[in-house]
């Protein structure tokens, strides 16, 4: 009797193990946005037109993804949420309202967002408030309040599930003094992303136990995640340096808003979901527990394009009423023009539209030369009549301010030089007549000119010495002459790599947007004869602009 008492006593030992084991086996969905830009709504409120992301299309993405799946689902993002759309500048800057972004955020159960650099646009009073409003916390273990030596926002958090801890730790782009006003960060410092990194990770996976870490990082890849060919940009991209940094399993990035969809690169699973919420990355992991650890035994990821999903009612439902107030705004004329306005082709010959900005730069500051791009190749043709508060901000999508600063002329120059890096060539084959060939690697926004000098550009020459025939007052140049220059206070901090800017000696600045300016100047100056006054031309001259297929390293620009 007793033998079998015993006997049945294992047995019941043994089943209640196989009962009451831990889970050897476990499933975890993350999913990932970043770089949203204020994009709530699906509408382009600054082109009047659809857009092709929105968070109200994420959301039912998110809410797709959670009712098919009956395990966890991790909902992060990287950064730059707060600046880009109308109707989060309104809202949240102008009206001193919650932000749209971070409500949205909130309805849709984001766990925890990287800061990113474009948070500072507004100061640090608006983020914080922003910050507040968020049910989800702000992370940035390299952002440093310079008092106390320790982060700004929190490092990391720590989550459970299904057992699992994770760690989830938030790193931002140090260029932020690089970019940004010095009000905007005053009393904090950047540490650069790896070092943070190498300090917090060995945190997480020794104090804090965790199985599983999560990087958000707002940065970029400064080498090709296929190649590793360098890609430039090493101040402020650091992606393949902090997959390189062991104990890390997830490295979700931003900023440069480029369509990567989940790979593998030194034993890290890396992506980075574009922008303007228009991809939602997933990625998909399969757990196993082994010597009480739990580890990535499988895992499957894509980038979810949500261009064609329909937005949730709930979304667009809670922000209809900011909406229609910002609509009101946005169609209230503030000027008048004679002749109709296109940007296209405004970087193979100068034409009104850029001519506007440099002409606000100069009546605000007095500066004797403008430098000036035009940010955004989506600004809509503007005809002949009313100009509305809409087109102003289409034109104008940053909220920059301007400093005045002193250069000599050689250093004038050299900003031009700069900027001409662009122009690669000219290629004269049979066909359809010559082409210009542009440098892909040069970001459009980075293609200035200077009112103020007439000038012309050689695209056969050199780089370095592609610009000619340089006057002021119809003089040639002097490199020893001194000058004031006027452009935006993302250059004025270095923005773009532009030379000398950063040191200059500044004599004005500006607390007010380029966009007010450029709205009163039009109210001032009606109506708008919208002329170019074509003080800087290719050589030789181009009149047009038809992009034709890019070869290897350049493209093709033909009149």
């Amino acid at each position: 009797m007793a033998r079998r008492l015993r006997t049945a006593f294992v047995v019941f030992l043994l089943m209640a193990g196989t009962v009451f084991a831990a889970p050897r086996s476990a499933r975890l969905t993350v999913l990932h946005t970043s770089d949203l830009h204020g994009s709530v709504l699906p509408w382009d409120d600054a082109a009047d037109r659809p857009a092709r992301g929105s968070l109200a299309q994420v959301a039912t993405v998110v809410a797709r993804v959670r009712k098919a799946v009956d395990h966890p689902v991790l909902l992060f993002d990287s950064g730059d949420a707060l600046q880009g759309t109308p109707l989060e500048l309104f809202t949240h800057v102008r009206w001193q309202r919650p932000s749209p972004t971070i409500g949205a955020m909130n309805r849709i159960g984001y766990l925890a967002m990287a800061v990113g650099n474009h948070e500072f646009n507004f100061g640090l009073r608006l983020l914080d408030d922003a910050r507040k409003q968020a049910r989800f916390p702000f992370l940035s273990a390299n952002v440093i309040d310079e008092a106390t030596g320790k982060p700004r926002f929190r490092p990391y958090i720590v989550l459970e599930r299904e057992g699992i801890r994770i760690g989830v730790l938030g790193l931002t782009t140090p260029n932020i003094p690089g970019w940004e006003m010095p009000d905007h960060y005053r009393g904090l410092s950047f540490e650069p992303m790896d070092e943070a990194a190498r300090k917090w990770v060995p945190i997480l996976r020794g104090t804090e136990r965790c199985d599983l870490v999560i990087v958000l990082a707002h940065t970029g890849f400064e080498r090709d995640p296929e190649t590793g060919r360098p890609e430039g940009g090493d101040v402020e991209n650091f992606a393949w340096r902090l997959a390189h940094v062991p104990g890390i399993d997830l490295l979700l990035t931003g900023h440069t808003h480029r369509n990567i969809p989940p790979r593998m690169l030194d034993g890290v699973i890396v992506s980075q979901p574009g922008s303007h919420a228009r991809f939602v990355t997933r990625i998909d992991l399969e757990m196993t527990r082994k010597h009480g650890r739990w580890s990535i035994a499988h895992w499957s990821g894509e980038n979810i394009p949500v261009r064609d999903v329909p937005p949730d009612p709930g979304i667009e439902a809670a922000f209809r009423e900011d909406h229609e107030r910002l609509v009101a705004e946005l169609e209230r004329p503030v000027g008048q023009v004679v002749r109709d306005v296109t940007v296209k082709g405004c970087r193979l010959h100068d034409c009104a539209a850029l001519d506007l900005i440099h002409a606000v730069q100069l009546e605000a500051s007095g500066a004797q030369l403008s430098l000036a791009s035009l940010l955004t190749d989506r600004t809509p043709d503007l005809p002949a009549g009313p100009v509305t508060w809409r087109w102003v901000y289409a034109l104008y999508v940053y909220p920059n301010t301007l400093v005045a600063v002193r250069l000599t002329g050689r250093q004038v120059l050299d900003l031009l030089e700069h900027s001409a890096r662009f122009y690669d060539g000219i290629d004269c084959c049979p066909g359809p007549g010559c082409v210009v060939l542009t440098d892909p690697n040069v970001r459009h926004y980075n293609v200035d000119t200077i009112e103020g000098l007439t000038y012309r550009i050689d695209p056969t020459a050199p780089e370095g010495h592609r610009i000619r025939d340089v006057r002021y007052e119809g003089r040639p140049l002097a490199p020893d002459a001194s000058f004031t220059l006027v452009c935006n206070n993302y250059r004025a901090a270095g923005g773009g790599g532009f030379p000398h800017l950063q040191d200059a000696p500044v004599v004005w600045r500006s607390s007010r947007s380029v966009t007010e300016l450029i709205g009163e100047y039009l109210e001032r100056h009606r109506p708008w004869l919208a002329l170019a006054d074509g003080n800087w031309y290719l050589a030789p001259p181009l009149t047009g602009a038809r992009r034709l297929p890019a070869e290897t390293g350049a493209d093709k620009v033909s009149p």
